[in-house]
């Protein structure tokens, strides 16, 4: 009898392996928006428009991990006519008129392509589902809480709902904009030492330069006192990480972000223990666009100097070997990718090795067709 139930647990198990989690969102690539239009007017749905790429962990995340659940790909079978834009003109053509500058990106929009929310970044299943939710809402989407705020809606339960939605939508600007109404140029710096602003701060602020996030560098001895030296430091960690993604990843030459040069001059004047570690990385991304030879050879001296070490200097070289294979059409600056993409191979273990020797391929792939 033990062994019948034991034989009968194991099937269903095994057909629940089978059977479970098969279904996912319907995602065709790379289709001109008004064929997606078209199809979403016919259906009467709505539109979803994925914005990622081949390479891009986050993006990968997404589709592989987070759109094959079945409540998620059912969700938005039922709902959406969806389009997955990872390369090629109609990508870059929906990214200036959507203005779409990092990735992923998924847009909500009407079946006209007027857009109703936005999403960006990595998130997990529950968020995925809420923010699906909250885009159909056209009480609360983003196009909502903009025509809200807009039309002069101050309260604070507003703004941080709102703050929330632009945080999500990675719409910084607009959010840092929001935030002005808490920390305007009214706002005494020092009030972020009591925990109702530093909440908001800790939630918000992305900016180490902007004005309560170089008060809370500076004096951040006392904010060791009053919130922990961990929590603090973690901040200010996320804070320069993000804007080090931000610039090391964009689109758009980072010499031209005021922020960008601020950023630079702030570390350069610093003792934190991590300012080292960031500048290997931001300072030859001031060449990002600009001139692509200056940047390979900040990134070789780097190198040379052996300033990151051990799997610091593999995670470094794999990294920026990237950024060129990705953005730079210069052969001579790909000869320095294919090196350095070399080197991380032959210090990498063997399950890192097939990864590595597929990028390594991209990379001779392009200079092959810059050579042609």
């Amino acid at each position: 009898m033990i062994k019948k139930y034991f034989l009968l647990l194991l099937a269903t198990i095994l057909l629940t392996g089978v059977h479970g989690q098969n279904r996912q969102v319907d995602l065709p690539k790379n289709i001109p928006l008004q064929d997606i239009l078209k199809k979403a007017k016919k259906q009467k749905k709505h539109v979803l428009l994925d914005f990622g790429s081949p390479r891009c962990s986050p993006c990968l995340f997404i589709k592989n991990k987070i759109f094959t659940i079945d409540s998620i790909a059912d969700f938005i079978n039922e709902r959406f006519v969806s389009v997955d834009y990872t390369e090629g003109p109609e990508k870059k053509r929906l990214s200036k008129i959507y203005e779409v500058y990092t990735e992923p990106v998924l847009l909500i929009c009407d079946a006209n392509g007027r857009v109703m929310h936005r999403m960006e970044g990595k998130c997990t299943a529950g968020e995925m589902m809420a923010r699906l939710r909250q885009g159909l809402d056209v009480k609360n989407n983003l196009t909502a809480q903009k025509l809200m705020y807009d039309n002069g809606n101050r309260s604070s339960e507003f703004l941080i709902n709102y703050l929330e939605t632009l945080h999500i939508a990675g719409l910084r600007t607009q959010r840092d904009s929001v935030l002005q109404n808490i920390f305007s140029p009214s706002f005494h710096v020092d009030s972020l030492k009591t925990p109702k602003y530093w909440n908001v701060f800790l939630r918000y602020n992305e900016s180490p330069v902007s004005r309560e996030g170089s008060y809370v560098f500076k004096h951040r001895e006392e904010f060791y006192k009053l919130f922990g030296q961990q929590i603090v430091n973690g901040k200010i960690d996320q804070m320069f990480n993000g804007k080090l993604r931000t610039y090391t990843y964009g689109q758009t030459p980072p010499i031209e972000s005021k922020e960008y040069r601020d950023i630079l001059e702030c570390l350069q004047n610093t003792d934190y223990p991590k300012s080292t570690e960031w500048l290997i990385y931001l300072m030859p991304t001031q060449y990002k666009f600009k001139d692509w030879m200056a940047m390979v050879k900040a990134i070789d001296h780097a190198i040379d100097l052996n300033i990151p070490k051990g799997k610091d200097k593999q995670t470094y070289m794999i990294m920026m070997s990237r950024q060129i294979c990705w953005y730079s059409n210069n052969y001579e600056a790909l000869t320095y990718a294919l090196k350095w993409i070399d080197q991380a191979i032959k210090s990498s273990d063997d399950s890192q090795k097939q990864k590595l020797q597929d990028e390594r391929e991209q990379i001779i792939e392009k200079m092959n067709e810059l050579k042609s």
